[in-house]
């Protein structure tokens, strides 16, 4: 048995414990949203720049739609930061006692 890494249990083994895994195929979309997120870090950091160099150009008038177009892209990030962390909902079919089907909604575990 290979001995465990030392650090923090992963987000799913400090919530819930058992059941929490993630999802399959949820991998890839966290790496391609990884990589979104540093690249409009990258327009982030650039249009800080552009606003930097504008103002000590004596043009401060034209910062306040980069501050826009910049705070657009820190929302699109939150907001894919709560998309990636949403868990769906799906419906199950359980039995009672008697062996019916009864019909029950519940997070994905």
């Amino acid at each position: 048995m290979t001995p465990r890494p030392e650090g923090p249990p992963p987000p799913w083994a400090r919530e819930g414990g058992e059941g929490k895994a993630p999802l399959p195929g949820q991998g890839p979309v966290v790496a391609a949203a990884v990589v979104i997120g540093m690249v409009l870090l990258g327009c982030q950091l650039w249009l800080l720049t552009v606003a930097l160099d504008l103002y000590l150009a004596g043009e401060g008038g034209k910062i306040l739609l980069i501050a826009l177009v910049s705070g657009a892209i820190a929302l699109g990030g939150g907001a894919m930061w709560v998309l990636l962390n949403r868990r769906p909902r799906v419906q199950r079919l359980t039995t009672d006692e008697s062996g019916r089907h009864i019909r029950s909604f519940g997070d994905y575990e």
